[in-house]
């Protein structure tokens, strides 16, 4: 990495943690202007997004090393949101619950298919893994208020749930599968252990 390149690196994750309430408000504005492409079904990247906002690419480029990191970005809170709400949820109806979480899971890459794809197909750090790794912490999490089997290890677990679920969403967004969301959907949940869902009596000791 050039020494331009490390030091844009720094301001970026500086920006992330500075509440600088202008720079959030250019974040949300640069998600807002990628969503408002994906509701129209337009090309998303980076030229588009600025257009769209109205802005310089150095700006995109000021919190965002490229698409790809945009989407990661946005999707943060909602899997955190979707594993609280569904934490909530599981003490009146687990299976539900669970349920529900994967068709708001699904439903959010959908109505940003245009994103998703335009990160997907990017060279060098695949944006396969960059979900994966943003899916992991609340699994993990998920796991830790439901209680895994004996013998089974949470950080193990959350990634291969992690993973099934980051590749299969992947190749459904490239159109490797041909699928509607339901169906999409109804798999993540039919295929979750079912420990997943709720209480169980096979808890670690």
């Amino acid at each position: 990495m050039s020494s331009e390149a490390t030091d844009i690196a720094v301001v970026r994750e500086n920006l992330k943690t500075s509440g600088d309430p202008r720079a959030e408000r250019t974040r949300q504005g640069l998600f807002d202007a990628a969503a408002r492409l994906c509701a129209d079904n337009r090309e998303v990247s980076v030229s588009a997004i600025t257009r769209e906002l109205g802005v310089s690419r150095s700006v995109f480029y000021t919190h965002f090393a490229d698409v790809s990191d945009l989407a990661l970005r946005m999707q943060e809170p909602l899997f955190a949101d979707i594993a609280a709400t569904a934490n909530i949820a599981r003490t009146t109806d687990p299976h539900a619950a669970m349920l529900d979480s994967q068709r708001r899971l699904v439903g959010h890459f959908a109505q940003h298919r245009a994103l998703y794809r335009a990160a997907l197909r990017l060279p060098g750090v695949s944006a396969t893994h960059r979900i994966q790794e943003a899916m992991e912490p609340p699994i993990a999490a998920h796991i830790s208020n439901v209680g895994a089997p004996r013998g089974v290890r949470a950080d193990i677990a959350s990634r291969y749930i992690a993973s099934a679920a980051a590749h299969l969403l992947a190749a459904w967004i490239l159109d490797e599968i041909e699928a509607d969301e339901e169906t999409i959907a109804n798999h993540l949940y039919a295929l979750m252990p079912p420990w997943m869902h709720g209480p169980t009596n096979h808890r670690q000791r």
